[in-house]
């Protein structure tokens, strides 16, 4: 059975597509790269509207 480990990526304020998206592509790419593949996005915006709190982007790979 695999291990795992994780990792957590928080985004600004805004969320994920408040802007250009080259520089997030950009990060997701060179993660990917890395072995890390994205399972989970999680989002908070705190009852405040659309553009506001955080998203987190939840990565795993296997432990070699």
């Amino acid at each position: 059975m695999p291990n795992w480990e994780y990792k957590i990526i928080r985004t600004a304020d805004g969320g994920l597509f408040s802007g250009d998206t080259a520089p997030m592509e950009d990060v997701l790419n060179s993660l990917g790269s890395e072995g890390w593949e994205l399972v989970e996005t999680l989002s908070d915006s705190r009852g405040a509207g659309a553009g506001s709190g955080q998203t987190a982007l939840v990565f795993k790979r296997p432990v070699e």
